[in-house]
């Protein structure tokens, strides 16, 4: 009997596994996937639209709480001041691209936003996208040496971004 493929996913011989003892990641069906693929595209056009404005509509109510609910902001907390540490010189440097010399001279600014996500004040789910865009943006000024000088703007933006 062949195994059923779907988006390269064999569920045939992942139930023969688990039936053997084997641990197997559960498979998510075709039309989970699917699923899965919406919300990912409806995140991306409700991101773009509440970072082209300074105020939510009320039919992105859904995304807004998704940014703002008080796990996610730890998570965002926690991963500038993972970035600050992996930038300390007593650390060797990672795999990870990142410009540690800019992030060194801008520490305090990133744990003042790190500060201000833990904070129990409300934050403006705009701000909690641009900090998560600086973060994981690649080509951004926190990675790319030659875009280094532009760092403190965005770290003020993020930060002002953040203020209801």
């Amino acid at each position: 009997m062949a195994d059923a493929t779907v988006d390269g996913h064999a569920y045939g011989q992942s139930r023969r596994l688990r039936r053997l003892g084997a641990r197997v990641p559960e498979l998510l069906s075709p039309r989970a996937l699917a699923r899965r693929r919406r919300l990912r595209a409806e995140r991306r056009a409700a991101d773009e639209e509440l970072l082209e404005s300074r105020w939510a509509s009320p039919l992105l109510a859904w995304r807004v709480n998704e940014l703002v609910v008080r796990a996610n902001r730890i998570d965002l907390a926690r991963s500038i001041r993972s970035t600050v540490r992996d930038s300390d010189a007593r650390y060797l440097p990672g795999a990870s691209p990142l410009n540690r010399v800019a992030v060194r001279a801008e520490s305090p600014r990133l744990l003042a936003i790190a500060r201000r996500l833990e904070d129990a004040r409300p934050v403006n789910a705009r701000g909690v996208l641009v900090v998560d865009r600086l973060l994981l943006d690649g080509l951004g000024p926190l990675y790319s040496r030659e875009r280094a000088a532009e760092l403190p703007a965005h770290l003020d933006d993020a930060l002002d971004a953040l203020e209801p």
